[in-house]
């Protein structure tokens, strides 16, 4: 399997609205020989993928089908060419994906013992590198099956043909001679999802299991091992949220707090979320994790429809600022223009004094443009990308206002990229502010800094010489940008420094700066003019303006 096709297979495919109706129209029979006339039609590696996937799908459905399993010799016969393979360091990738459809096949057809054989003899050697595929990286390269469904079909295995009072550690021994090829978030989870039927005994098997995990100490610091995510699985199982509870109390690690204010989530317990949430973001202190559980208690604040649900987001800020969280803020409730300049002159004061983004677009919305000009003019020319620069915000925002008198293109464009909502890049509950796109998800709504600013309409009281501080501001930061840019040689953000420079030559006739701008871009030119690619960027975006 090539790295372009493996890219290709995780991508999402495009839904096809009339698909679900298709299907629905036509007869089994008629499905059937369009499945068939498909997989002719299919290239040898996605054909074989999509047999796999509809002989599992028939086996675990309810019509009883079981595939034939191959004869019990096979397991005498894949020892063999696993010896062989341990011997050389080396097999075949296609006699590799033949031998683990064999076990495959056995699996899904009940026979364990032999599923089991075949895959204990193939995929711990592999998993180790014992037994080369000719791989760059990852067995998915060279191999056509599923090595990652092959490994979760071997535990399964070694669950039952293993007596009760020994499973147990046989699974965990299993899994991790495995892990080099399968990753193993939730073991029991995924065991059943792969599984024809129940697993057996699970009920007793449970307090085993736990007894195994707890064996092995839990990692240090905040980050989770495989072991206490395989815990937390168990005890959810066992004990419900009051287990996951009593393990996130005890150990304070982030991803536990976590586990127990999603399930609680997952259940529609917004009450107890609420209150669980707040726990956390108390239980782990000065963590950057703090933020995102303040977050969750404003997320089940709003759903609760509480009165001081702007408050919980005003506490989220304060608890670990961020850009995202104040226009969360500033934006809940939808409030009037009073009350988000009052939020906006709050937070001014207690705005950290880095962060450069969020302080650029308080001073606009408190209608302190001189200050703001202030800040875009000693502004460094890289950095744009670090919340301490108020480049993205400032420079747009000031074309944006600049640009009302005017049919300005370029400004125009700047000013449109302040409409999309901006995202925190470090944020663990990313989904928190997403729709799954049934509309069913609860999620944070984050306003974008352009809703803001049209709230509030700043532009209508600036004076004359504050408008001409902003242009100069604007033109100080379009040089320092060309200067760190080119001065660094990063081709990639010519485009970005040019339309800087020429946006502010467009806006220069609102402040009577035509001449002053226009011999300022010809410096620039002048300065510049070995640089041929920047060069060619600054003569279009000079080409696409309106003068």
């Amino acid at each position: 399997m090539t790295h372009a096709r493996r890219f290709r297979h995780r991508l999402h495919p495009q839904h096809e609205p009339d698909l679900d109706s298709a299907l629905d129209a036509m007869t089994a029979d008629e499905l059937r020989a369009f499945v068939r006339d498909a997989l002719e039609r299919l290239d040898d590696e996605p054909r074989g993928e999509l047999v796999d996937s509809l002989i599992a799908r028939a086996a675990k459905g309810s019509s009883g089908w079981r595939p034939p399993s191959p004869s019990r010799r096979i397991v005498d016969e894949v020892k063999s060419f696993a010896d062989a393979a341990l011997r050389v360091g080396y097999a075949e990738p296609h006699e590799v994906d033949e031998y683990l459809r064999q076990g495959t096949k056995a699996f899904l057809a009940g026979e364990h013992e032999t599923a089991r054989g075949v895959f204990e003899a193939l995929l711990p050697p592999i998993a180790d590198v014992e037994v080369d595929l000719g791989q760059h990286e990852l067995v998915d390269e060279v191999l056509t099956v599923n090595v990652h469904e092959c490994a979760v079909q071997y535990a399964v295995t070694v669950y039952v043909t293993t007596p009760l009072e020994d499973r147990a550690e046989a699974l965990c021994t299993a899994i991790d001679a495995v892990a080099g090829i399968a990753s193993f978030w939730e073991p029991l989870g995924q065991m059943e999802r792969v599984a024809t039927g129940p697993l057996p005994q699970l009920d007793a098997f449970l307090p085993c299991w736990v007894t195994q995990i707890e064996r092995e100490s839990s990692s240090e610091g905040e980050w989770d091992s495989d072991r206490d995510r395989w815990l937390r699985e168990a005890i959810l199982r066992l004990e419900g949220v009051t287990g996951l509870e009593r393990i996130a109390r005890h150990t304070k690690k982030p991803e536990a707090l976590r586990a127990w204010c999603a399930a609680l989530v997952d259940r529609g317990e917004w009450a107890a979320a609420l209150q669980a949430y707040g726990a956390a973001a108390a239980l782990v202190g000065t963590s950057y994790w703090r933020g995102d559980f303040l977050d969750g208690a404003a997320l089940a604040a709003q759903q609760l429809g509480r009165r001081d649900t702007a408050k919980r987001f005003e506490t989220a800020w304060l608890g670990a600022p961020s850009l995202v969280r104040l226009l969360r803020w500033l934006g809940a409730g939808a409030p009037t223009a009073t009350t988000l300049v009052r939020r906006a002159k709050k937070a001014t004061t207690r705005c950290p004094a880095k962060a450069g983004r969020q302080l650029g677009l308080l001073l606009i919305l408190t209608d302190d443009a001189r200050a703001a000009a202030k800040l875009l003019a000693k502004a460094p020319g890289l950095g744009w990308s670090d919340d301490g620069h108020p480049g993205h915000v400032l420079f747009p925002a000031f074309a944006g206002l600049l640009a009302e008198e005017i049919g300005a293109t370029l400004s125009t464009e700047l000013y449109a990229g302040l409409q999309d909502a901006p995202r925190d890049l470090l944020d663990m509950d990313i989904d928190m502010d997403r729709d799954s796109g049934d509309g069913t998800t609860p999620k944070l709504t984050t306003p974008s800094i352009a809703e803001l600013i049209a709230s509030v309409r700043p532009g209508a009281s600036i004076e004359s010489q504050v408008r001409v501080a902003m242009l100069e501001a604007m033109r100080a930061s379009a040089t320092r940008r060309v200067q760190g840019i080119l001065g660094n040689k990063r081709r990639r953000h010519y485009g970005h420094a040019a339309t800087l420079v020429a946006c502010c030559l467009e806006l220069a006739p609102v402040v009577g700066k035509q001449k002053l701008v226009s011999d300022w871009v010809a410096d620039l030119q002048q300065e510049y003019s070995r640089f041929s690619a920047f060069r060619g960027e600054l003569e279009r975006a000079l080409a696409s303006i309106s003068l």
